[in-house]
């Protein structure tokens, strides 16, 4: 039987990537798909030419490499280059996470498997096709947006304008918490979010579980 596919999402700066590190401890499979954009991305990729076409050299170092920090302060102030690279990227990223479920596939031991993926819910509050396809189950991490503030101006070394704009640019909280089939909020301390994943763990073996049957 397929394993239950359980997508992974939340704002920046939610939590979301301690949550799949939690999962991941308990043994279960993640593809991350933040981790795919940048093998993606990675120097010598043949993506980089159209991104150095529409943005300029100064977006990459002189050995070759993305300078990321360009790029995001390029697209998250304009939502026409956004668009741009989601689409350049998107597609490159569904055909590796298919290829990862396949591989995962033959695991069936592991009862489910996480995709963490960041955008998986657009600005219009809608999954696109490329990644509804692999996704069974929504579970979000949600967090307060002074909490997501804070916690990227921290991280980032940003100004609470840029955290503003990047927390913009992604789909509302209200969007995410609307398609979601299970919501954790992450307000408080990493074990507190710890103890909620595992008892989502649970959870999740118990419905891999049922839908073998």
């Amino acid at each position: 039987m397929p394993l239950l596919r359980l997508g992974l999402t939340g704002g920046i700066a939610s939590g979301k990537s301690l949550a799949s590190q939690y999962f991941s401890q308990s043994g279960v499979n993640i593809i991350d798909a933040d981790k795919i954009a940048k093998q993606l991305l990675s120097a010598d990729s043949p993506l980089l030419e159209p991104i150095k076409l529409r943005f300029g050299e100064n977006v990459l170092s002189a050995n070759g490499q993305l300078k990321r920090d360009v790029l995001r302060q390029i697209v998250f102030n304009s939502k026409e280059d956004l668009d741009w690279l989601n689409q350049l990227l998107h597609p490159k990223v569904a055909e590796c996470i298919q290829k990862k479920l396949t591989q995962y596939s033959k695991q069936t031991d592991k009862g489910y498997i996480i995709l963490d993926i960041p955008l998986l819910i657009n600005q219009t509050g809608n999954i696109p096709e490329h990644l509804s396809r692999f996704i069974d189950r929504i579970l979000v991490i949600d967090t307060d947006v002074d909490n997501q503030i804070n916690r990227i101006c921290h991280r980032d070394k940003l100004s609470r304008e840029d955290a503003l704009k990047i927390i913009n640019a992604q789909s509302s909280r209200e969007q995410r918490l609307s398609l979601a089939d299970d919501i954790v909020q992450n307000n408080g301390s990493p074990a507190e979010l710890e103890s909620k994943i595992n008892i989502l763990h649970n959870k999740y073996l118990k419905l891999a579980s049922k839908s073998e049957k």
